[in-house]
Parts: structure tokens; C-alpha cells; sequence
């Protein structure tokens, strides 16, 4: 009897532990979900309003009744980029596009492509934020894409993006 006891405590305490190995790497792996991607979307803008405030003191703004700001939940990849919007840009203009991660990311990338699909500028330096500034020499449609080049242990993270002017 004694036996069978100590036996069935132990399959019980194996049981509490495997529930709570499964419960860690469920919640790693749904990053955000446990408490809410709030938390990623303040940590991802807290980055990038660093660099707006910079982008104003050297004259760029976000232009008045036009897009600025985009951005996705992304998966970490060496070579999806995940267009975030296209828009018209005018030559001799000075642009400067920002982008940055939450907390988790490591290398954000950024790119401009062309109505052609050819890279025109980019970011693709080792850092949770890319600037890119870009003064197009011909009017035209503009795709503007990121990617989540590397994160915290592969986590999925918000990362998102703005357009200025000057």
C-alpha cells in the first residue's frame, strides 16, 4: 500500500511538472498572447518616437492629411520583407522613413522600392531600428517594406513604421 502511495505521488508530482513545462513553452511561444500585444505596440512606438523627436529637430515632419504610419505583428525571417505601404512621393523632396521593433527585436530592416520593384534605399544594419532617408530623383509610387530580421529566441514581434517629410 505503501508503495502504490509513493507511486501515485510520483506520478502526480510528474504530472504537475509536465503541465508546467507545457504551460512555459505554450506561453513563450505565443509572445503576446499572454498578456495582451499592448505591451509590444507601446514598447515598438516608445522606439520609434525617440527617433521622430530626432527626425523633427532636423526638420522632418509628418505631413498633414496624408499616411504615416503602418506597421505588422512579424515573424522573424533572413528573407520575408512584408510591404507595409505604398505611397506617392515627389521628386527633390527629402523623406525619412523610420522603423522599429518592440523589445524583443533585434534587427529590424527597411527598404524603399520603386514602381519597379527596385531597391532604391535602405536599412539593413544590425539594430531594433532602420532610418532611412531618401530624396526620389522621379515622382512616382513608392512601396516601402520591413522585415524582422532577427528577435529574442525567434519570437514573433510588433514592429512598425512612419514616413516624414522636409
Amino acid at each position: 500500500m505503501k508503495t502504490k502511495l509513493m507511486s501515485m505521488r510520483w506520478s502526480f508530482a510528474v504530472g504537475v511538472c509536465l503541465v508546467s513545462l507545457f504551460a512555459v513553452f505554450t506561453n513563450e511561444n505565443a509572445h503576446g498572447q499572454e498578456t495582451g500585444q499592448g505591451k509590444y505596440i507601446t514598447e515598438a512606438t516608445a522606439r520609434l518616437t525617440k527617433h521622430v523627436d530626432t527626425a523633427n529637430k532636423n526638420g522632418y515632419n509628418l505631413t498633414a492629411n496624408e499616411f504615416s504610419i503602418g506597421g505588422g505583428w512579424l515573424k522573424q525571417s533572413t528573407t520575408k520583407w512584408i510591404p507595409i505601404f505604398s505611397m506617392q512621393l515627389n521628386s527633390g523632396k527629402r523623406y525619412r522613413f523610420i522603423a522599429a521593433g518592440d523589445a524583443d527585436a533585434k534587427d529590424v530592416d527597411l527598404e524603399v522600392l520603386d514602381s519597379n520593384n527596385n531597391v532604391v534605399a535602405s536599412d539593413t544594419l544590425t539594430n531594433p531600428e532602420a532610418i532611412v532617408d531618401f530624396s526620389p530623383q522621379n515622382n512616382g509610387r513608392y512601396t516601402v517594406r520591413i522585415r524582422l530580421y532577427a528577435s529574442d529566441r525567434n519570437l514573433d514581434c510588433m514592429c512598425v513604421a512612419v514616413v516624414m517629410a522636409k
